[in-house]
């Protein structure tokens, strides 16, 4: 049951789940921020058609400016001619464009920004009306004098295991960073219910045990008989519990170190390395025994 409600909003990037307040502090420099923009509508094609329009209102009320006279020019073609598609669980680099936006007015200027992913969600009204949420995540210039910003590359990954896994160490934590919430949700509240069935069953045995080492003392053999198998049914019973909550945590534990969550962005400074290091689960064969698990370390340059 985890793994499926976990899977509803797998494709959902963690920027559109948990906002850009994380990755902003990733930068190398503050010459841009990355900034969210939601847009809502019936009609998909007339939200692509004025995609921009939250930028030019974003940065008119960020400088001051009048966005009756603004002009977006889009400096890079697109990929390809049809569109990349924006829930690609790996992401899509077709969906990167720089923009140049110009004001005139009273207070002219130009300003760059740069779409480097977007995601759209389809939702169902209880009207039998639908709405279509187009996020969009943007490097956006935060300088004034018309120089394009110094952007930082951004890569895509759906696994940050090692950070999630030191994380798992506190129940659902792992989960939490990777922007499985409804996981975290999940294994939270299952401790919390073996936890509570664990003390509530310990201490129904031991007030039965209290009371069957009062009925030995008195002699009742038959009311000590009784509420030693009383005692004896709430012990088992907690020993179910504490096994539940073992199992939820062993869960956490394989989920947040094996699971892939939502697409993140990765910032990396502008012109670095493509070299990469990944570290994945995997099998090895050895003539002289069965297959073993191990772990596999692969460098992409």
């Amino acid at each position: 049951m985890l793994t499926t409600l976990g899977a509803i909003s797998q494709d959902k990037p963690r920027w559109a789940i948990k906002g850009v307040s994380d990755i902003n502090s990733e930068r190398t420099n503050r010459t841009y921020s990355f900034v969210k923009f939601e847009t809502f509508g019936g009609d998909l094609a007339a939200l692509r058609n004025e995609s921009t329009r939250p930028l030019v209102e974003y940065l008119s009320s960020t400088f001051g400016l009048s966005d009756d006279n603004a002009s977006v020019e889009q400096l890079t073609p697109d990929a390809s001619a049809e569109r990349a598609l924006p829930n690609d669980p790996k992401a899509n680099t077709g969906i990167t464009r720089d923009y140049k936006v110009t004001f005139a007015g009273p207070k002219p200027g130009t300003y760059y920004a740069r779409l480097i992913d977007e995601y759209v969600s389809f939702d169902d009204n209880v009207d039998e009306t639908y709405d279509y949420t187009l996020y969009q995540l943007f490097e956006v210039t935060n300088r004034e004098d018309g120089v394009m910003p110094d952007y930082d590359g951004c890569d895509f990954t759906r696994s940050r295991n090692g950070g999630a896994m030191l994380r798992s160490i506190i129940p659902g934590l792992g989960q939490y960073y990777k922007g499985q919430n409804v996981k975290a949700y999940c294994i939270w509240g299952g401790e919390a219910v073996c936890i509570a069935a664990a003390l509530i069953c310990e201490k129904r045995r031991s007030d039965y045990a209290a009371d069957r080492n009062r009925f030995l003392a008195e002699g009742d053999m038959v009311s000590w008989d009784s509420y030693r198998s009383k005692s004896q049914s709430w012990r088992v019973f907690r020993n179910i519990a504490i096994g539940g909550a073992i199992g939820v945590y062993a869960y956490n534990l394989l989920d947040a170190a094996l699971s892939k969550g939502p697409r993140q962005v990765v910032v990396r400074k502008s012109g670095s390395s493509d070299m990469s290091l990944a570290v994945a689960p995997t099998f090895i064969s050895d003539p002289s025994s069965t297959l073993a698990p191990a772990l596999g370390i692969a460098v992409n340059f």
